[in-house]
């Protein structure tokens, strides 16, 4: 049997649970998923902005080599500019945040609702979205 290495299936689990939470909440975004693989291998999300590439998103997940725990999920969240030509973080004013929990299933649903919290931040000033909207 021919199996997805797990630092991928995990990043796509993760990505997969966003795309769905934003359909649950009637989000429609502009982006695409694409791996990533140098150092670290993993998925990053780009979402785009339709008017201002400046303010494109890009969500990198992925489960450190170096890493504490088994069920450990790293987060970087930049711009396009902060994204070179194999998908990899590069410059400053990147935020980094890591997600672990004895529970595959907590770090996951951490790891998945930061990247909603990220992006809900990021689109509510520059979009009229009435599910954010309270």
């Amino acid at each position: 049997m021919i199996l997805f290495h797990q630092t991928l299936t995990k990043s796509e689990k993760v990505f997969q649970a966003v795309i769905n939470e934003l359909s649950k909440q009637d989000i429609n975004l502009d982006g695409v998923i694409e791996s990533f693989n140098h150092k670290e291998q993993g998925y990053i999300l780009k979402i785009y902005d339709k008017y201002n590439p400046d303010i494109d998103i890009c969500i990198w997940a992925y489960l450190p080599k170096e890493r504490d725990y088994t069920n450990q999920m790293k987060v970087i969240v930049g711009r396009h500019s902060n994204c070179n030509d194999i998908n990899l973080w590069e410059g400053e004013n990147l935020i980094s945040e890591i997600f672990s929990d004895v529970k595959a299933i907590e770090m996951h649903r951490q790891t998945r609702d930061f990247i909603m919290d990220t992006i809900k931040e990021n689109l509510d000033r520059n979009y009229e979205l009435p599910s954010i909207k309270i």
